[in-house]
């Protein structure tokens, strides 16, 4: 009685019903009721991630808050200071970058964590079965903790700089789910592609660098010629920056095309890397 305490209801409940396995066929669908079933097993995921991201650190939680002020100080002296970039609306340099700070600082950890999370789980995915796809969507998941913390960081530079949020902050829910969109639909290819080759564990940290410098984190949009404003808004992530200050700052909003390109991408992506990741999912084992 004491072990069934530890079990999700959601498992136990269905912990002696019948699985048939047979050849799997080129597309294998994603097994929405199965996932349902065991869906008190992402919350456990995400808790055990939680609980053990900061855990023997000597500052604890407080990495969440102090790596984004290193990098917006960083960014500030060099970029507002030294090349003196100027920004929208003549907001302070500090300010106006702190929300694509904190959108890249979940998009490095949730990116790096999914990448490596068959990997990290290797030994419970080659001993009992559930349903894989948990895996890596847990580690997507846990860095908006992350992000919710360093938000703390924006309050305080809004009162240093007698400043307030935009009225459009309510919206700032839908930018960050797009965020998590996008980054799922990324994160499922680079976990299923990681199993068979460990490069993607490697080559992650680069790729995430390129991809902060491709989106308008340290310069504004204006600062790009207008000809190859239509490269910003294939990259998903444009959007979700422009997003992010019109909701903190007010500032405008981007490119219509440019938003409706980061959705479609977004749910593309996270469609295609299901059924991507529900394909590698069978020879999963053998490859680990």
């Amino acid at each position: 009685m004491k072990s069934q305490a530890l079990v999700p209801r959601s498992i136990s409940a269905h912990a002696n019903s019948v699985r048939r396995i047979q050849p799997s066929r080129w597309i294998v669908p994603v097994d929405v009721a199965e996932l349902w079933r065991y869906r008190d097993l992402a919350w456990f995921f995400v808790l055990r991630d939680l609980k053990t991201r900061y855990r023997q650190t000597y500052l604890g939680a407080s990495w969440a808050v102090l790596r984004p002020v290193m990098t917006i100080v960083v960014f500030s002296l060099i970029f507002g200071g030294l090349a003196n970039i100027t920004t929208d609306a003549n907001v302070p340099y500090a300010l106006w970058v702190t929300p694509a700070v904190l959108l890249f600082g979940y998009v490095s950890s949730a990116l790096t964590g999914m990448t490596a999370s068959l990997i990290t789980n290797s030994q419970l995915i080659t001993k009992v079965y559930f349903p894989r796809l948990y895996v890596p969507i847990s580690p997507g998941l846990t860095p908006i903790a992350d992000f919710i913390l360093g938000l703390l960081v924006l309050l305080g530079l809004f009162a240093y700089f007698h400043r307030a949020p935009s009225w459009h902050i309510i919206f700032l829910p839908a930018f960050l789910l797009l965020a998590v969109l996008i980054v799922t639909g990324v994160g499922l290819w680079l976990s299923a592609y990681t199993a068979r080759y460990r490069d993607m564990v490697v080559g992650v940290p680069f790729l995430v660098q390129v991809w902060q410098y491709a989106t308008p984190v340290i310069y504004p949009v204006s600062l790009v010629p207008q000809r190859y404003h239509w490269l910003l808004d294939l990259n998903p992530l444009t959007a979700v920056a422009t997003g992010f200050r019109w909701c903190l700052l007010g500032l405008p909003i981007g490119s219509p095309l440019g938003l409706a390109t980061s959705v479609c991408i977004g749910v593309g992506a996270t469609a295609s890397g299901l059924f991507v990741f529900r394909r590698t999912e069978r020879l999963m084992v053998d490859m680990l």
